[in-house]
């Protein structure tokens, strides 16, 4: 997919890695733990603004019935001084997920939360409100392309304990729609290509049950836009790369990933109800203004390597653009932060377009953003890019062979890409050494590594912009490491980047972080977890299979069983004894005649039971 960007670069290899490790037994199963019960997914917040902010969980219901949550927030993990409250009722129609905007809170400053359901506290939630007025410093965690079954992630974890980050931007690759393969380290359910709402909804809450990726999301607000693996590979208006003629109608696929992704990630809609315009402002006091743009979903045409120059091609297309343009136009903050998915640099070696899915794809509405920017005279323009599983640090030339190198003139902002959380970028190592040639043919490219996993730090101040470029070792196995590659800044009131020789300090004073467990109830619990717990049932109503998620805390003896109404067994499924984690299994329902049926699944002493409907 996106590893072509780099295909006169790379040598293929590392296929047998994967199999070696498929081999030694290394495929691994999450387990969840029991003292999360019923907020196995952890919680999370997002999209900060001046006095609101985006709170988020997911109920795991004892029986399939609308559950009421409560909720409530202060400004110590105790909660000795509640300072705002209330409820919310779930049901399956939203996949017994919360989401709510709670309103009236101060700016700049820091609130835990929690959640509670069946007389059981949630894990408290730290989050940060946006700043209003003059700010002093903002520090952003950014990342992109977490792909679950290529290892573990690492970077999450490592965000998670640093104390020192206004908030994370996930610059799109939340989740990925592929079936699993040979290399994986890890499965995500269901184990083939997503393409359903309850497909969707499952492959979300995988990747959510990730004990790493609740430690962040419990420490810090996250500002996220989509790329396109939420829906297909290379998405554009009405199509993917990976979406073919025999796998349904693409636009019921597009609605059902939507759909999903409203449901699963704690962004803040600008329409409410609208999950088609994701594309919104997230302001900063006079330091920072974030416009989050949707380069992919909504009004994109087709990739075509023939029509790259084509005057009529969008990208954003005329209402984003419009959008985008009225917001730098009027931006008073002092760093107008543009957070997108694809290289907007040029990767054009020689004159040669090696990749049109990113902004060489769509060359006219790029040189129209450029005019916006320096025809209005728009400042300190900063461009924060996923996608390509590669790290770079690049000037943004307005036209090449205008462009100077040593001095940055003809430069119109600057870049800085994220690699990837843990999807795959080389197959093999290339050693840095030759990262000079990327330099010397393409001089606006400063910085570049085309191997490592990790992690951006951008560090705003009114002085400058730094970007501080993260590793980590490895994704094959857990692992604490991480290190500072390099540096990169741009100085207020430039265009070009410079070079930092080391990390940008933080200026602030930490914030204590949100304990790892919930807090002991002060209700007795009505229930208690023993073997097992049934997380969902997907879809319901089916019309031909449905799948059920389980996870068993111990090794135990599993049969599934399926009940008509009047009380006779249709079905019985002896698994056997299985290993302590997160199962799937998916049952046919073809041969049912349409009513409603009752799935039991024994486990050792348990009995856990489900109500589904055949349509």
């Amino acid at each position: 997919m996106k590893t072509r960007v780099l295909i006169v670069l790379l040598s293929i290899a590392s296929f047998w890695t994967g199999v070696q490790a498929q081999i030694a037994g290394f495929t691994q199963r999450s387990a969840l733990n029991p003292e999360l019960e019923p907020f196995y997914h952890g919680v999370a917040s997002g999209d900060p603004a001046t006095n609101s902010i985006i709170l988020w969980t997911r109920v795991t219901p004892r029986q399939p019935e609308s559950v009421e949550v409560l909720w409530r927030m202060a400004k110590d993990t105790t909660f000795s001084n509640t300072i705002r409250s209330g409820s919310v009722v779930t049901d399956e129609s939203r996949d017994w997920t919360v989401k709510i905007t709670v309103d009236g809170l101060e700016p700049n400053t820091w609130y835990f939360y929690e959640f509670n359901a069946y007389g059981k506290n949630s894990l408290i939630g730290r989050t940060k409100t946006a700043p209003d007025g003059s700010v002093n410093q903002l520090r952003f965690a950014t990342v992109s392309c977490s792909n679950y079954n290529a290892g573990y992630f690492n970077v999450y974890d490592r965000i998670a304990e640093r104390n020192d980050l206004d908030a994370v931007i996930h610059l799109g690759d939340y989740i990925y729609e592929y079936a699993g393969g040979i290399s994986d380290l890890r499965v995500s359910e269901p184990d083939k290509e997503i393409l359903s709402l309850a497909d969707y909804r499952l492959r979300y809450s995988t990747y959510r049950l990730d004990s790493m990726s609740i430690k962040m999301h419990q420490q810090y607000p996250l500002i996220a836009t989509w790329d396109d693996h939420e829906i297909a590979n290379n998405t554009w208006r009405d199509g993917a790369q990976n979406h073919q003629a025999n796998e349904g109608n693409f636009q019921d696929r597009k609605n059902a990933a939507q759909t999903a992704h409203d449901e699963w990630m704690p962004t803040r809609l600008p329409e409410p109800g609208n999950v088609t315009k994701l594309w919104r402002k997230v302001s900063y006091g006079n330091l920072a203004d974030i416009f989050v743009i949707d380069t992919r979903h909504f009004d994109r045409d087709e990739e075509n390597p023939n029509l790259v120059n084509e005057p009529d091609r969008v990208m954003l297309g005329a209402e984003q653009f419009a959008w985008l343009e009225d917001g730098l136009k009027n931006s008073t903050a002092k760093w107008k932060v543009i957070a997108q998915q694809v290289m907007m640099a040029p990767l054009t070696p020689f004159g040669l377009t090696l990749n049109p899915d990113q902004w060489d794809g769509y060359t006219v509405e790029r040189k129209k953003l450029y005019d916006v920017i320096l025809n209005n005279n728009i400042q300190n323009v900063v461009v924060l890019t996923g996608d390509i599983h590669t790290a770079w640090a690049n000037d943004l030339p307005y036209n090449r062979d205008d462009y100077a190198p040593v001095g940055g003139r003809g430069s119109v902002g600057v870049e800085f890409v994220c690699t990837s959380v843990s999807s795959g970028s080389s197959p093999v190592f290339i050693p840095p050494s030759l990262y000079g040639i990327v330099r010397t043919v393409l001089p606006h490219v400063k910085y570049v590594d085309l191997f490592r996993k990790g992690y951006s730090l951008l560090d705003l101040t009114d002085e400058k912009a730094v970007n501080n470029f993260y590793t980590i070792q490895t994704v094959r196995a857990i692992n604490n490491f991480q290190k500072l590659e390099q540096a990169w800044f741009v100085r207020e009131g430039r265009r070009n980047l410079q070079k930092q020789p080391e990390a940008s300090e933080f200026i602030g004073t930490p914030q204590y972080q949100a304990p790892a467990l919930p807090r002991t109830s002060t209700v007795t619990p009505v229930f208690n977890q023993e073997n097992a717990v049934l997380i969902s049932t997907y879809p319901n109503p089916f019309i031909s299979h449905f799948q059920i998620q389980y996870n068993l805390f111990k090794e135990s003896k599993v049969i599934i069983s399926i009940y008509n109404q009047a009380g006779q067994l249709i079905l019985s499924r002896d698994l056997g004894t299985l290993p302590q984690g997160l199962h799937f299994e998916v049952l046919d329902g073809r041969s049912l005649p349409n009513g409603m049926y009752r799935v039991i699944l024994q486990s050792e002493n348990q009995v856990l039971k489900r109500a589904v409907v055949k349509m």
